[in-house]
């Protein structure tokens, strides 16, 4: 009996840094987010400037260039989310702080600017890694809207 000399193409990729199994068209790890191809550096360089401001994400979303890369595209919605939810944040703690407990928000504030400082340094360097890091629920609308 012969067998058969061609072998299928696998079923599953594992990922060389974490060892997760995920399907053979899957592009990032879903378990650690490695980039399972290539990311140029240019487009590596680009997501990890979208975490600067609201400013260069947004011009990043409009840009031509950057239609086809879903992995800026990502980090220029995230950036724009967390920007955005932070701000948000910062708007309605002014506005309660003027209330009561300026002392308390003033406090939350300052722990507020430390967390955004720590997670942009976090996704800046992720980014410029060639990782897709996901934020809970930030990540998972960002996901969406690439």
């Amino acid at each position: 009996m012969a067998a058969a000399s061609s072998n299928p193409p696998p079923a599953a990729l594992v990922c060389p840094k974490c060892e997760t199994s995920m399907p053979a068209i899957a592009t990032f790890c879903p378990g650690c987010g490695h980039a399972m191809k290539g990311i140029p550096p240019a487009d590596r360089v680009l997501a990890a400037l979208a975490y600067l401001t609201l400013v260069p994400a947004a011009v990043l979303l409009f840009l031509p260039g950057n239609r086809h890369s879903a992995f800026v595209r990502f980090h220029a919605w995230q950036s724009l989310l967390l920007w955005g939810a932070f701000v948000l944040l910062s708007i309605v703690a002014i506005l309660l702080s003027n209330i009561a407990a300026t002392t308390v928000f003033l406090l939350l504030g300052i722990l507020a600017l430390l967390a955004m400082f720590f997670l942009w340094v976090v996704l800046s360097l992720k980014a410029w890694q060639g990782e897709l890091f996901e934020l809970p629920v930030l990540g998972m609308l960002a996901g969406r809207l690439r």
